[in-house]
């Protein structure tokens, strides 16, 4: 039963993280989309990715099935 609940919440947390990557990048929402900036030069290697507000949403999503919407599914 754990295996099953597990799944579940993996489930939505990919969904919805997914979800809102993928409207970010259809309608050009910085906030949304994903951005990934790899340089390497003379002062060395930097990188920066941006946005992770659709994976604090996912993790939203899945805390509030944990506590409000699994008594009733």
């Amino acid at each position: 039963m754990q295996k099953a609940n597990f799944l579940k919440c993996f489930a939505l947390f990919l969904f919805t993280t997914g979800f809102l990557y993928g409207v970010g990048e259809t309608y050009n929402i910085s906030w949304l989309a994903f951005r990934f900036l790899g340089q390497f030069d003379a002062d060395g290697f930097y990188f920066s990715f941006s946005s992770l507000i659709p994976v604090f949403g996912g993790l939203l999503m899945v805390g509030l099935y944990e506590t409000i919407a699994k008594r009733f599914i």
